[in-house]
């Protein structure tokens, strides 16, 4: 149902560029056909951003309602509960939540939410941690996720911790095998990775709106580094993959 509504919006939102005049010169009709195409591709970021590739929890878009039930304790999806909130763009990239009546309600300060097994769960790629997202008495408390727990959630994936790269070359040897390799970076130091992105000149990859989170395709070198270069305060990490 969602996609089809999704699809019924970029057609409103193509449709009035559609009407071409093929009286016009080429040059305007190629930059029709640009503009069509432009906004085709933000529309499939914008929900591809909520399915992550090898990651099997579902992001809560914009514009969802999500509920917490007390009496439970768990949230669901949809308006169910006794407290119904909805999703909405915060501060840079985080999320706020708003009551039904469109007050504000809370803010995650994270870039990624999902709901598994009745936990709200949240993800900041700052602090490259899963947050627990409880609900008590109007105000929301978060629980920083274990390695224990990440490994626990994510099976499928080899969670690598932080202080495992070697202090001497930030870097750390990885064995592929067969099929993709999914890496989860938790960390279990006292830094922040602010702007900090995968990188490769000859490893095969795929990123995702959570940075520290990949599925590796190939083997290689791979680089963790912040977009505003290696300093003392923000070193590179190296992932060598074999």
């Amino acid at each position: 149902m969602y996609n089809i509504i999704v699809l019924r919006t970029i057609l409103q939102k193509v449709e009035p560029y559609l009407m071409l005049d093929y009286n016009y010169d080429k040059e305007r009709k190629v930059k029709k056909y640009f503009i069509v195409f432009l906004i085709l591709f933000i529309n499939v970021l914008f929900v591809s951003s909520e399915e992550i590739s090898g990651f099997k929890y579902k992001g809560i878009s914009l514009k969802s309602k999500i509920s917490y039930n007390s009496s439970l304790n768990k949230w669901t999806k949809g308006c169910s509960g006794d407290k119904c909130f909805i999703k909405t763009k915060g501060f840079g990239v985080f999320s706020d939540y708003l009551n039904t009546d469109k007050s504000f309600a809370f803010t995650t300060d994270c870039e990624f939410e999902f709901i598994t097994d009745g936990k709200f769960i949240g993800y900041s790629n700052k602090d490259l941690k899963f947050y627990n997202i409880k609900y008590s008495s109007g105000s929301i408390y978060k629980t920083e996720l274990s390695y224990e727990d990440v490994c626990d959630m994510l099976p499928d994936y080899k969670v690598i911790k932080i202080s495992e790269f070697s202090t001497n070359t930030n870097s750390l040897k990885i064995k592929k095998g067969w099929g993709d390799l999914k890496l989860a970076l938790f960390n279990d130091t006292n830094k922040t990775f602010n702007n900090y992105v995968f990188s490769s000149g000859n490893a095969k990859f795929e990123m995702s709106i959570m940075s520290g989170l990949v599925v590796i395709d190939s083997p290689g070198m791979i680089q963790f580094s912040s977009k505003n270069g290696s300093s003392s305060e923000n070193p590179w990490y190296v992932i060598l993959v074999r």
